[in-house]
């Protein structure tokens, strides 16, 4: 299993919403986090508005697959829109 961890923007939000719902299985998400990246800063300002939501999944490789089919034609979709997908081994310890 891996852990899939998005951070993408608010913007998104329905959309990956559902991507989660139809691929993962289950999620946890963050709302309204801050950060910067390659692009514009989003930290929920005046001067720099827009916030990110990040998620978490515990997923197999099918499901990490069906995912990461989704949100390349999500960014494709939306190429102005920042969304970046990091993978990490997942063990469960109990």
């Amino acid at each position: 299993m891996n852990l899939l961890f998005i951070v993408y923007s608010n913007a998104v939000d329905d959309e990956m919403i559902e991507i989660a719902r139809r691929n993962a299985g289950g999620f946890t998400r963050f709302s309204g986090v801050h950060g910067e990246g390659c692009g514009e800063p989003h930290l929920g300002s005046h001067v720099w508005p827009g916030v990110n939501n990040c998620m978490m999944a515990a997923v197999d490789k099918k499901q990490e697959a069906a995912v990461a089919a989704e949100v390349r034609e999500l960014k494709e979709k939306f190429p102005d829109v920042g969304i970046r997908v990091f993978t990490v081994p997942l063990k469960e310890t109990y």
